[in-house]
């Protein structure tokens, strides 16, 4: 019966403890206060970002704005659900183009305030970069795609 109850209380321990940690659904978001937030959309089809996240599944939110809030030459981050492989994706961009951005769901774009960020982000795990490359294009490509057919279940609506 006591081995029970260690079990019971063991388990309900980790239940609790695994439920604080950082994630990508749970917990809202940190330091979206810090920055300018585009919900649904995605820097324009010419902007490449300089960097994007090695494992993006492992990054969260906050540790994607983080990481642009410590680099000087981010401007804009897009943390995004992507699919695939690698499920989330985040990308930091050196400029901003505001006038045309990209209709993407579950893909959110953030530009850095001019203002310094009063809160702290040492708690938030840095990333590992790398060079950002033509692939995103190919995501971006996809929605615009998508973007221009024909939804059959919205026939007739305006």
């Amino acid at each position: 019966m006591k081995l029970l109850i260690v079990i019971f209380l063991f388990g309900s321990f980790i239940l609790v403890e695994s439920s604080h940690r950082q994630n990508h659904f749970g917990n809202p978001c940190y330091l979206c206060e810090c920055f300018v937030e585009y919900t649904d959309r995605d820097q324009a089809l010419a902007s490449v970002p300089y960097k994007i996240a090695l494992n993006g599944y492992d990054t969260t939110e906050d540790q994607c704005l983080a990481t642009c809030l410590r680099d000087e030459n981010c401007k804009a981050a897009v943390y995004a659900f992507i699919g695939g492989r690698d499920v989330f994706a985040c990308e930091l961009y050196d400029q901003v183009n505001t006038r045309e951005p990209i209709y993407t769901p579950h893909s959110n774009l953030y530009i850095k305030r001019v203002a310094k960020c009063p809160k702290p982000t040492s708690h938030l795990l840095p990333i590992e970069l790398i060079d950002g490359d033509e692939k995103i294009l190919e995501r971006k490509r996809k929605y615009l795609r998508l973007q221009q057919k024909l939804n059959p279940f919205h026939h007739g609506r305006k």
